[in-house]
């Protein structure tokens, strides 16, 4: 049966108002528009639900008033629905899975998840890593309520909020020919061999930050992971770039990896909280956004 909440809702008017000019004026609808939507009615239950005289107005029909009855518990329970998930969206509790770009995922994710857990400990955090493109699926698929992006190839549906924006550092192995400068220059390094994080968009970046020093990107190796790529400068394989940098500076083999800026003047990629727009955030993922802007934002 194709039988509206909103036809159930004039029918309710009708029923205790007698009418449908003052059903009509208390839905702020026409006359016409009752009618209307009570004629469907009937004809979707094949039932006479309202006799309507011009004077004596609308009244119900017995089968009316058994389906008023019907219509009454319907409307309630909608109402009731509305009432419990507008008071679960309000509570901060509950399951928050958080989504996160898989090279910055150890910058953010365990310090994140550690201290709002501890600040709000009516919520478990769970996490989803991958690609770009693959954290906004999951975004715009509710499979995660809000995610750590970088600010690069944004789909269509996704809102962003800043938490802090830095520079790009060349990663150089410490018996680097250019180890001890305070910073370099990309044409300094144009014959060495580079390792790329290549992790998507990645590769992208790269490419527009060589572009604006002037230089040729020429990929010597590509890695699909942040250590992998440091282990490979700390021996001496080749050298890389990162936006990120731990607060240790040894790859997994204790060798030393040397960060250094950039003199030149390249684009940034700011680190970003995603959501999927279209409506508001539930209280849990409202205040993970706000402790992660407290806590990550300078």
């Amino acid at each position: 049966m194709n039988v509206t909440l909103r036809q159930l809702e004039y029918l309710i008017a009708v029923a205790e108002t007698g009418s449908l000019t003052t059903a009509a004026a208390r839905c702020h609808v026409s006359q016409s528009a009752i009618s209307l939507a009570l004629s469907e009615l009937e004809r979707a239950l094949d039932l006479r639900l309202v006799v309507r005289s011009p004077r004596r107005g609308a009244a119900l029909t017995a089968a009316g008033t058994r389906v008023l009855a019907d219509a009454r518990r319907v409307i309630g329970a909608m109402s009731d629905l509305g009432a419990e998930a507008r008071g679960l969206s309000q509570q901060v509790s509950g399951v928050l899975t958080v989504g996160c770009y898989t090279p910055i995922a150890p910058f953010h994710l365990p310090a994140a998840i550690a201290t709002f857990e501890r600040a709000h400990p009516e919520v478990s955090v769970r996490f989803v890593e991958g690609s770009l493109p693959e954290v906004q699926e999951d975004l715009l698929a509710g499979r995660c309520e809000i995610a750590f992006l970088y600010d690069q190839d944004l789909q269509p549906g996704i809102e962003t909020s800043t938490l802090y924006d830095q520079p790009p550092k060349v990663l150089l192995p410490s018996g680097h020919r250019l180890r001890r400068r305070r910073a370099v220059a990309l044409r300094e390094l144009a014959d060495d061999p580079f390792v790329l994080l290549d992790v998507p968009p990645s590769e992208r970046y790269f490419r527009a930050v060589f572009a604006a020093a002037g230089v040729d990107l020429v990929v010597t190796h590509r890695a699909r992971s942040f250590e992998l790529a440091r282990s490979l400068v700390a021996r001496g394989i080749g050298y890389s770039m990162t936006v990120q940098q731990p607060a240790l500076s040894a790859s997994y083999e204790g060798l030393e990896v040397v960060a250094l800026p950039l003199r030149d003047a390249v684009p940034t990629t700011p680190v970003v909280l995603g959501r999927a727009g279209g409506g508001p955030l539930t209280r849990r993922a409202q205040a993970f956004a706000e402790h992660c802007t407290a806590l990550f934002t300078p």
